[in-house]
C-alpha cells in the first residue's frame, strides 16, 4: 500500500479539534468519500487514522480527525500533511491517471532515447505540463495528443513524439 499527499492540516479551528485544511489536489470532491488517513511523520502511531467530518469547498475546508476533541490536541498536527492510501482513489477511465502515477515516470522519445522523470505537474487550464528532469536538465512536456503517445505505469514509463520546437 503507498501512501500520497493531499493536503496539510494549516492550524486549529474553533476549540474541538477542528483544522483548517489545505488541499495539495485540484479535484476536493475525491476527499469527500475518503475514511483512512495518516499523518506524515506522526508520533504517536503509524496506524491509519478516520476523519470523522470534511466540510466547505474549494480550497477552504475544515477537517475533523476522530479522536482529536481539543484545540490542545490539534495544535501539535498543524503543519503536517495528510496522507491518502492510493487504493482508495476510485479508478479512473481508461488513459486516464492520477498525479501519483505520472510522478517518477521515466520519459523517452519515439527513438529511445531518455530525458529524465516526471517530476511536476503543471496545470495551465487548456492542458497539463509535465516537467522532466535529469540532472540540471529540464524538459516541458505539453500534455496533448500530438505529444504525449503512451503512459505505462506499471512500466513507469512515459513515451513522447518530439514535435518541432520542444527540444
Amino acid at each position: 500500500m503507498q501512501w500520497v499527499p493531499v493536503g496539510k492540516l494549516v492550524k486549529p479551528h474553533g476549540l474541538k479539534g477542528e483544522f483548517k485544511f489545505k488541499p495539495e489536489i485540484s479535484d476536493t470532491s475525491l476527499l469527500g468519500d475518503l475514511k483512512q488517513v495518516r499523518l506524515e511523520m506522526d508520533p504517536e502511531t503509524d496506524s491509519p487514522r478516520t476523519i470523522s467530518s470534511l466540510r466547505g469547498h474549494g480550497l477552504r475546508l475544515i477537517l475533523k480527525l476522530e479522536g482529536i476533541n481539543r484545540i490542545e490536541e490539534a495544535e501539535p498536527l498543524c503543519g503536517r500533511s495528510l496522507l491518502v492510501s492510493t487504493d482508495d482513489f476510485p479508478p479512473l477511465p481508461e488513459g486516464e491517471y492520477y498525479w501519483f502515477q505520472i510522478h517518477g515516470l521515466k520519459a523517452y522519445d519515439e527513438t529511445g532515447k531518455y530525458f529524465g522523470t516526471v517530476s511536476e505537474i503543471i496545470e495551465t487550464g487548456s492542458n497539463d505540463v509535465y516537467v522532466v528532469r535529469d540532472g540540471s536538465k529540464e524538459l516541458l512536456l505539453p500534455v496533448i495528443d500530438d505529444v504525449v503517445k503512451s503512459i505505462d505505469p506499471d512500466q513507469q514509463k512515459l513515451v513522447f513524439h518530439a514535435i518541432d520546437g520542444l527540444l
